[in-house]
């Protein structure tokens, strides 16, 4: 795991620098955005990216069931501040369906949507936010969906509004070739240097970041990796 420590200011930086050379390395990538306070930071960052945009596909780590165009969509987020704006620079974007009342349907919709792009494989990158109890994108601590398989499942039990979302699975996002998890705020510091110093193995993010590949944590809280 890497640890970069900064004030955010410089983090959008270092994100927007991070990005234009991941995306320079290959013919064509995967990247996974999330949602949340914290999107705002990243996004904001990858919109002032110089990057070939055509050779990036955009898909979500998870949505709340709301639709597109509503003030609570993660996907409305980035449409509003990096899709939009991009205009017809703007990579191919996958949102999750979230909208649907089928839940568990629109979660083996974007399951086979991933299977469709990827050919079967893990994406190249996931860009993740974390709550104050450390979940990452909609899988919450103690909670059934957290221990779910497969790529995509649908959470009807949100200990936070709204209840209904669609998520990767852990099992999935851990699975990812390269992980950036960016953790903003002071009331966040707390359970980040427990999941760095690998005191207690119990959040979503202790799970990441004691499983998953190669991750890189972006952050502005003073944190001592051990």
């Amino acid at each position: 795991m890497e640890l970069i420590l900064a004030p955010i200011e410089v983090l959008r930086l270092r994100l927007t620098d991070a990005f234009e050379g991941w995306a320079s390395r290959a013919a064509a990538r995967s990247c996974a955005l999330s949602g949340g306070s914290t999107a705002l930071v990243f996004l904001g960052a990858l919109k002032d990216c110089r990057v070939d945009w055509s050779r990036v596909s955009l898909f979500w780590v998870d949505e709340r069931a709301v639709p597109p165009d509503h003030p609570d969509s993660n996907y409305g987020m980035a449409n509003r501040v990096l899709l939009a704006p991009l205009g017809r620079r703007a990579p191919r974007a996958f949102r999750m369906p979230a909208e649907q009342p089928d839940l568990g349907g629109a979660a083996i919709d974007y399951d086979q949507v991933l299977a469709r792009e990827l050919k079967g494989g893990p994406l190249d990158l996931a860009i993740l936010g974390v709550g104050e109890d450390g979940h990452i994108g909609s899988l919450f601590p103690g909670r059934p969906a957290l221990m779910a398989e497969g790529r995509v499942v649908a959470v009807d039990d949100a200990p936070k509004p709204p209840p209904r979302r669609l998520s990767l699975t852990l099992a999935y996002l851990k699975q990812t070739r390269q992980i950036w998890v960016v953790v903003i705020g002071e009331q966040k510091r707390d359970v980040l240097q427990a999941a760095i110093g690998r005191t207690e193995l119990g959040t979503p993010l202790d799970l990441l970041l004691s499983q998953a590949k190669d991750v890189t944590v972006f952050t502005d809280q003073n944190v001592r990796q051990t």
